[in-house]
């Protein structure tokens, strides 16, 4: 088994991808120019950690969800 991808969604994707960088020694591999979607450099070969801002997360799951920082729980 190949564990290939994880996507986070976030508020801010390039905000996301410094601290990444700043925290874990992870290079932004890719922004989209729309800043939308990102991915870190995991330096763990076919491993993708990538960002997703929640309005794109949205429209692509096709339904709403509660972000985890917005949640009582």
């Amino acid at each position: 088994m190949n564990f290939a991808y994880t996507l986070v969604y976030v508020a801010d994707v390039a905000a996301s991808l410094a601290f990444f960088e700043r925290a874990f020694g992870l290079p932004t591999r890719f922004l989209h120019e729309s800043g939308a979607y990102g991915e870190v450099d995991t330096g763990a070969g076919s491993t993708t950690l990538a960002f997703v801002d929640h309005a794109t997360a949205r429209d692509s799951v096709q339904h709403d969800y509660v972000a985890a920082d917005a949640s009582p729980q």
